[in-house]
């Protein structure tokens, strides 16, 4: 039997299954909650799950700075 990994929170990882690139937010035994830069949340079984690599860390960095920008424009009134 295949042993799940175990992932620290803040890690980042690209999930096989949603071909996603996300956050480890929090594992629970074999499940694993991951979360974006815009805030989508979702949950994945932890053999799912890879390290993230070069080129999607940068892709995490590119969507944490297009969330703070769409929310800083929704903040003065550009965007409802």
């Amino acid at each position: 039997m295949r042993q799940a990994t175990e992932w620290e929170p803040g890690t980042p990882v690209f999930d096989k299954g949603s071909q996603l690139v996300g956050v480890v937010a929090k594992q629970q035994g074999s499940k694993v909650t991951l979360k974006r830069p815009s805030g989508l949340r979702w949950e994945t079984r932890a053999v799912a799950v890879r390290a993230a690599s070069d080129r999607e860390k940068l892709q995490l960095k590119a969507l944490a700075r297009h969330s703070r920008n769409v929310r800083g424009l929704a903040n003065i009134g550009g965007r409802r």
